[in-house]
């Protein structure tokens, strides 16, 4: 899906009609999101003359490839370093001058 999502994001910042048309007709399609098959129509439709970015299917594989990287990695602890997990103890003082 992350390679589907890839191919259209590529061909809508290129305005290649053709290219989007053929990629949302592919079964996949059903699965984005309508605000991105939406966008993709609109920029289909401008056959390369509309000024319409595709800023919801940007954020949609941004968001995938982000998953993908949690999901992957079967270690995943919330992007902290050993450091931050660990508990660091601060030595208390008593308060001056109160």
């Amino acid at each position: 899906m992350l390679a589907y999502v890839d191919s259209l994001c590529a061909a809508m910042l290129a305005r290649n009609s053709g290219e989007i048309r053929r990629l949302l007709a592919l079964s996949h399609a059903a699965k984005l999101p309508r605000r991105v098959r939406e966008e993709a129509t609109t920029i289909a439709k401008a056959d390369g003359y509309g000024h319409t970015a595709p800023v919801h299917a940007l954020h949609y594989f941004y968001t995938l490839t982000h998953l993908l990287d949690e999901t992957n990695d079967p270690l995943y602890d919330g992007g902290m370093t050993q450091a931050e997990r660990t508990q660091m103890e601060l030595p208390l003082r008593a308060a001056s001058g109160f």
